[in-house]
């Protein structure tokens, strides 16, 4: 306890993010600190590989995430349906060659067609994931216009089938930037709030979704994203950007204001991701002290 109370006090160690993530490690060892666990294994991930910054589409059930990430796309890729449907974390990005490729907890992998990979995502044909299926990686050619982000899409949060839930929130701590669905025909709910709180504990880049829009009329849209503005501002005493979407109505207009946040941060895509890397390891540390104040005061 007193070399990490001497590291975070002399400034003039300064030490890398990496030696903070690896004491941090040690010290959650020594006083059983398994909290922690997911935050730093992806932290040691993040650091591992120079990966595409994870723009992930969080959210209840049904809030519409895998119909906007079709939209966006410009085509149908992703299941969706009347009842909560994915059941696999998917991953989505730009690659040379259209392709689908399936990874399981075991460390198998398989090449599956794009027309059929509702069979390993879907929660129809794949209950509680059945076929062990760890992550779906999608690479599209049409994607390359944000080469350096990868867009994924998690299980809703909420539904009756929990296995979904624990898969999201055990995804959580790997978020690089993180789109809240929030459907429009529902008042924002404090499951919501709980959820951006913990996504501000691992970046720094938070994005309001409201989707469905079509349901509301132009005033009635101003008014929810007024309140939603207003809500989260008294709530963190931070302003997020909150953008209206729909699938069915002025959908390019809509595409044009996310297209802007999500091109700058696929351009300046190193800077971000340091960025992104900072947070969560600054977080981490703060995480950690907090644990080690408790058992002091123990």
């Amino acid at each position: 306890m007193e070399q990490t109370i001497s590291l975070s006090a002399q400034d003039s160690l300064r030490p890398s993010g990496g030696e903070i993530v690896d004491l941090v490690g040690k010290v959650c060892g020594q006083f059983g600190v398994t909290s922690l666990s997911r935050q730093i294994g992806a932290c040691k991930d993040l650091l591992a590989e120079t990966a595409a910054i994870d723009v992930a589409i969080l959210g209840q059930f049904k809030a519409g995430k895998s119909s906007f990430i079709n939209s966006l796309i410009g085509r149908d890729v992703l299941p969706v349906g009347a009842i909560p449907v994915t059941t696999v974390i998917t991953r989505l990005r730009y690659g040379v060659e259209e392709r689908a490729v399936v990874t399981y907890f075991d460390g198998r992998t398989s090449v599956a067609p794009l027309d059929s990979i509702d069979e390993y995502i879907s929660e129809l044909k794949n209950r509680a994931n059945e076929k062990n299926v760890d992550v779906v990686d999608i690479e599209l050619p049409s994607l390359r216009r944000y080469s350096g982000l990868r867009f994924v899409d998690t299980p809703g949060l909420g539904s009756v089938f929990k296995y979904n839930t624990e898969i999201s929130e055990d995804w959580l701590p790997k978020v690089g930037c993180a789109l809240v669905a929030i459907s429009s025909d529902r008042p924002l709910s404090e499951n919501d709030l709980n959820l951006i709180r913990e996504l501000m504990d691992y970046t720094p880049k938070v994005i309001l979704l409201l989707t469905k829009v079509d349901l509301l009329s132009k005033d009635q849209q101003d008014q929810v994203v007024q309140f939603f503005k207003n809500t989260l501002k008294n709530e963190f005493n931070r302003d997020f950007a909150t953008l209206p979407y729909s699938t069915l109505k002025e959908t390019e207009a809509h595409k044009r204001r996310l297209d802007g946040l999500l091109f700058s941060l696929a351009t300046n895509r190193d800077a971000e991701f340091r960025g992104i890397w900072h947070h969560k390891v600054r977080s981490l540390a703060r995480m950690c002290t907090a644990y080690l104040d408790i058992a002091l005061k123990t």
